[in-house]
């Protein structure tokens, strides 16, 4: 859906357009743009070798699993945890989006307008914030 040369503003604007249309579809790519980001991120700015956090980040995802690997990898850089740069009061919408990515891809549930436009706000911030 989006390219590496894709700015963070261009991706950000096709999922708000994307929102308009179909609200389910926007809150996936919403949550994915998150963890490209997050994991750019972590490796970016990681302790251990490229190599070996991309390794262990073939098991680790989600928000907890992000929260652990960024911890060990960024936090002795940076001195920050993941949930302080996605911002405390933004980490539970973020996991909420997760939550819906999850039943979506699961075809547990759909979802309108209104239910996903938070959850894809939530994520597009925590992605900004990263």
């Amino acid at each position: 859906m989006f390219l590496a040369s894709d700015s963070s503003s261009f991706r950000e604007e096709k999922i708000k357009q994307i929102l308009v249309e179909d609200p389910p579809l926007a809150a996936l790519l919403s949550v994915i743009y998150f963890e490209w980001t997050v994991r750019r991120a972590i490796i970016a700015l990681g302790s251990s070798p490229n190599v070996e956090i991309r390794e262990r980040m073939k098991l680790d995802h989600g928000c907890d699993k992000y929260k652990q690997v960024w911890k060990d990898e960024v936090f002795p850089k940076i001195g920050k945890r993941l949930p302080e740069v996605v911002d405390v009061g933004n980490w539970d919408g973020l996991r909420r989006a997760f939550k819906l990515r999850h039943r979506l891809v699961h075809g547990i549930t759909s979802c309108g307008h209104e239910y996903a436009e938070k959850r894809v706000h939530w994520a597009i911030a925590a992605s900004t914030n990263v």
